[in-house]
């Protein structure tokens, strides 16, 4: 990887994880991120874990253009659906669609106390600990990933499609 490339960390070599213990709530305002194609107790997991943190969630929903970039394949369900899924899931949160072109507009205008990213969250931390020195960047362990894993569940909705 040259120096130029975005330095991403995945959950096996992040600076900070959460533990089993239920973390206090010692910040006023979280911020999570995520596709939520296909909502499956995995995402409520990481959700539910991340509020726990903190006495307000944001969860920013991944635009279906940056799904595609990111992933190279388009999301199953759009952008506002999928708001709409994680609405109706965490009703005290405020969920919004992420930015058309700044991943870092959110962090910039809503300026939480700590993010918190799953467990497989492809993410540039180093850039966010430039920009951000002050927020705390903490990971969800997986729950159950060998069953509640979105690409698994994608394979086999796919497959379901192809069957009818």
């Amino acid at each position: 990887m040259s120096s130029a490339e975005p330095h991403y960390l995945d959950a096996k070599n992040s600076t900070k994880k959460q533990d089993k213990k239920t973390p206090k709530k010692n910040f006023q305002h979280v911020m999570c991120f995520g596709t939520f194609d296909i909502f499956h107790p995995g995402h409520h997991y990481y959700l539910s874990e991340a509020n726990k943190h903190a006495d307000h969630m944001t969860v920013v929903i991944a635009r279906d253009h940056r799904v595609f970039s990111g992933k190279w394949r388009d999301p199953i369900h759009t952008e506002t659906l999928r708001r709409d899924i994680v609405e109706r899931a965490f009703p005290d949160a405020q969920v919004i669609l992420g930015h058309e072109s700044d991943i870092f507009a959110p962090i910039r205008e809503l300026r939480p106390d700590i993010l918190v990213f799953g467990y497989d969250q492809k993410v540039p931390e180093d850039k966010i600990h430039e920009l951000f020195p002050n927020i705390e960047i903490v990971r969800v362990i997986g729950h159950e990933v060998e069953k509640w894993k979105s690409s698994i569940l994608r394979n086999q909705h796919i497959e379901k499609d192809h069957t009818k």
